[in-house]
């Protein structure tokens, strides 16, 4: 052994650089195989904590014109306006290749008369009510009212009696040829503001542009069938009526007097959206709205339809509700298709729909039920996507779900969404290329996995190939070090063989030599694989990408995905890729030293010179 040794260390630059390679290809494999352990880490970690939802619009089929009259501009203008051929719906998304973790849902929202609570309007400091209202008015003088011209409203047939011998500024806007108005005769009309004062009348007063004017709107049905095809009226409404002796025995005098509180049934309507997940809804989703108080509906109360809601803060807070209370609904018309905080903006106003039935009465209540407050919400100020005074309820808690459409569209983001398992976008396109419709277009949303799989991936395709190379490495090496080590001295092995020295003693002496030199090169290489591991920046790798809201815990606040600190040496995967080097090392050395002793002596010695 001791000869060995020496001969080994005859040429000490030698020895060295076997150490130094056997240090690197250490190394390479340490650092390899931590980084290998460190994606999967990394992905087990946070794989739970991402969701994938899909957002649906529906392209229209063709843009249509449409000349509307302007009065303040003496003219008509274009309003382009959607045209589908057919309304898209949740079958069309029922892709036989794609297994949906919540199916396709598009939402609409119910409105809910419910005057027994406080509403947002209820603080103003001006009330409201005067803003659509049917009323009894008489021109101040003879005029065609294509301009502002002056009213005197003489009766208001709601509650919303303020109004009663008020002068208004009055226009029949959106009227190429109004009839003439008689200062003498008394008109009804249900009216609301319509733009601000134009003509020479308001002019000659000296009235200033930024003035309202009222204008009437003729008191007509606008339901839909759940198909989403436009119901005609049975009656031909005319928007100005002279009153005259009998007139409110007709079909269009009681129309006029059914909606004459309507106003007052605006003002107590409240929005309520179904769903089958908190998740589909987007503000939900990226934590512009969040439950400060209680908690979320369960997967099981959702899929039963229990009774239970999410009440917003403002409301409840103003009707003394806490979590555990119930919240009485009174549903009487359906939206479909638009979104709810255009309706009902968090500013108060909205669902200004004809709510008028195709008997000529207001539309009544087809669905009534108390919900439990399970948790209360919140939002930014700047959210988008939630109604004012919202309610938010199990989609399945609703038994009518296609009663009294005032309005219906296509799908929207706002409106259709879904969730799909994480990573699998490019096999939902393709299963949408294959079946879809073609004119449905998909936004993802997965809260930064596309971006945190493509650093995985980067780490795993960087460790592969650090394993790979020094994996062949390792064995050139050893294939090296075995030459020079054992082949190159068949003819010293053979004459110790010759002069007694047994062949196992002879192989053991050989392996000693070689671990010794093995372990040089590994330990210190262990060691400095782990430091390299700890220094591999993996932020680079597209962390920059990773700085968006990921828990599914619903906070407000936006948490980042951390990787620094994620990479750090493991102990125990680095000792094992150095026992791997040390295994195969003495692996082949053991081989080909048996392939060596096993050959006769004498031949061996007839034929090398010793080094």
């Amino acid at each position: 052994m001791k000869n060995y040794a020496k001969q080994m260390c005859r040429r000490p630059l030698q020895l060295l650089l076997m150490i130094v390679l056997i240090m690197i290809v250490t190394v390479m494999l340490t650092v390899g195989g931590n980084l290998w352990v460190t994606s999967d880490r990394i992905s087990k970690a946070y794989e739970g904590d991402f969701i994938t939802i899909g957002t649906v619009t529906q392209k229209p089929d063709a843009v249509v014109e449409v000349e509307e009259w302007d009065a303040k501009r003496g003219d008509y203008r274009i309003r382009k306006s959607p045209r589908y051929n057919r309304y898209a719906t949740e079958e069309d998304l029922a892709f036989p290749e794609i297994t949906y973790l919540r199916e396709p849902e598009k939402r609409v929202y119910w409105g809910s008369y419910v005057p027994e609570y406080l509403h947002w309007n209820d603080f103003l400091i001006y009330p409201d009510d005067d803003w659509e209202i049917v009323a009894e008015f008489s021109p101040m003088e003879d005029c065609v009212p294509n301009e502002s011209v002056l009213i005197k409203i003489t009766k208001v047939l709601g509650d919303a009696k303020m109004l009663e011998g008020a002068v208004e500024w009055f226009c029949d806007h959106y009227n190429r040829y109004p009839d003439e108005l008689k200062a003498d005769k008394t008109y009804v009309a249900k009216i609301s503001y319509m733009s601000s004062v134009h003509g020479k009348r308001c002019e000659e007063k000296g009235v200033e542009d930024w003035r309202l004017e009222y204008g009437p709107e003729k008191v007509s049905p606008r339901l839909y069938t759940p198909e989403g095809k436009r119901i005609e009226d049975t009656l031909e409404m005319q928007s100005i009526y002279e009153v005259t002796e009998g007139f409110y025995e007709t079909e269009a005098g009681k129309r006029l007097q059914e909606i004459a509180n309507i106003g007052k049934l605006y003002h107590d309507t409240q929005p309520v959206v179904g769903t089958n997940s908190t998740d589909l809804l987007l503000p939900f989703y990226e934590g512009s709205a969040w439950v400060y108080e209680g908690r979320y509906p369960t997967e099981e109360e959702y899929a039963q339809g229990s009774p239970v809601c999410l009440a917003p803060r403002e409301f409840a807070e103003n009707n003394g509700l806490s979590v555990g209370d119930q919240i009485m609904t009174h549903l009487y018309y359906t939206c479909s298709g638009d979104e709810v905080d255009k309706d009902y903006m968090l500013t108060g106003g909205g669902g200004y729909y004809m709510v008028l039935g195709l008997d000529g009465k207001l539309l009544s209540p087809f669905e009534e039920k108390a919900y439990t407050i399970v948790g209360l919400y919140d939002y930014t100020p700047s959210v988008k996507g939630i109604g004012g005074e919202e309610l938010i309820v199990p989609l399945n808690s609703v038994e009518n779900k296609t009663e009294n459409y005032v309005y219906f569209g296509a799908m929207a983001d706002e409106n259709t969404s879904f969730q799909i398992e994480n990573g699998t976008i490019a096999d939902f396109l393709e299963a949408s290329a294959k079946n879809g419709v073609d004119n449905l277009v998909y936004t993802f949303y997965d809260r930064g996995y596309s971006a945190l799989m493509e650093g995985i991936q980067n780490l795993k395709n960087m460790s592969a190939a650090l394993l790979v190379m020094g994996l062949i490495a390792a064995v050139i090496l050893t294939l090296q070090i075995s030459h020079i080590y054992i082949t190159k001295q068949k003819r010293r092995l053979s004459i110790e063989r010759l002069l007694g020295m047994t062949g196992k003693k002879c192989r053991n002496i050989c392996l000693a030599g070689i671990l010794i030199l093995l372990l040089l090169g590994i330990v210190p290489g262990v060691a400095a694989g782990m430091a390299v591991s700890e220094r591999v920046n993996i932020e680079d790798m597209g962390q920059e990408k990773l700085n968006r809201k990921y828990s599914n815990l619903g906070l407000m606040a936006e948490t980042e995905i951390d990787l620094s600190g994620q990479n750090q040496g493991d102990f125990a995967v680095s000792c094992m890729m150095g026992g791997l080097v040390l295994v195969l090392g003495m692996g082949l050395c053991a081989y080909k030293a048996g392939q060596v002793l096993g050959q006769e002596a004498l031949y061996l010695v007839s034929g090398e010179e010793i080094l």
